[in-house]
């Protein structure tokens, strides 16, 4: 059995991106599954002033204490602007500062499944491509991506249609197989 960490990298409060997460880890069985939800972890702008001043947030020191805990992860992620949330991109910069090269922040090869939906057509594409390229420096091993474009369209009354269930079953069946 794998410890999976889902992580909703959204500070929304009605955030698509984590029901979608919600979604993808009620499809997994036999492992033990939790949600880390970066609205609970609120931290100072990075800055490397602030570092030297105040140290490294309570709130990074325990996202770092949790990756460590766990086998694999599952990040929903919505796109701004072409890009991971600054809230996201904040707790990494944090995180990242409690590693090194020898010990980055998802240790050395932890599998990773990327999530992104949005109302438009793109569904967090571009994001999911970046964060592709920069997650293994940070120690990841991405096993998969799966972008859900108009959003609101295949989610309806709280239920997604055949076919995008489908696809998200199928997503989340390959990376379970890959652990």
């Amino acid at each position: 059995m794998k410890k999976i960490l889902t992580i909703s990298a959204s500070n929304s409060a009605n955030s698509i991106n984590r029901t979608l997460l919600e979604l993808a880890s009620s499809k997994i069985e036999g492992h033990n599954v939790a949600m880390l939800d970066i609205r609970d972890y609120p931290m100072p702008f990075f800055s490397l002033d602030k570092e030297e001043s105040e140290g490294h947030p309570e709130a990074a020191k325990k996202i770092r204490a949790l990756f460590s805990e766990y086998d694999a992860f599952i990040i929903a992620s919505p796109e701004h602007n072409g890009g991971m949330p600054a809230e996201f991109k904040n707790l990494i910069d944090w995180v990242s500062r409690l590693g090194d090269l020898q010990n980055p922040m998802f240790a050395t090869k932890k599998p990773v499944l990327l999530l992104s939906t949005s109302p438009g057509p793109n569904g967090g594409a571009t994001n999911l491509q970046t964060l592709t390229q920069l997650m293994p420096w940070w120690g990841a091993d991405i096993k998969g991506s799966y972008s859900l474009g108009s959003f609101y369209d295949h989610f309806v009354d709280g239920v997604l249609n055949t076919e995008k269930e489908k696809e998200l079953t199928n997503s989340v069946t390959e990376f379970i197989d890959s652990l």
